[in-house]
């Protein structure tokens, strides 16, 4: 499908796992059961999701934590 611009009007979720995964998702659900039966507990580890979000979030948490040590 694509919408009046040429875009595509799918959206395809990807494993956020640090680990190398492979596996999409053609929607949240699909993508919810996946990381619960695939990554089950992993989600705890400090280096998940590995998203760019989630890493600029995890970058600038180390950053207020070099200042407050500064201080």
């Amino acid at each position: 499908m694509t919408d009046s611009d040429g875009h595509s009007s799918v959206r395809i979720y990807e494993c956020p796992s640090p680990d190398d995964c492979d596996f999409t998702a053609g929607g949240t659900a699909e993508l919810l059961e996946h990381v619960n039966t695939e990554h089950a507990e992993e989600y705890q580890r400090e280096d998940w999701p590995a998203t760019d979000v989630a890493q600029e979030e995890r970058d600038l948490d180390e950053d207020d934590n070099d200042e407050s040590a500064d201080e």
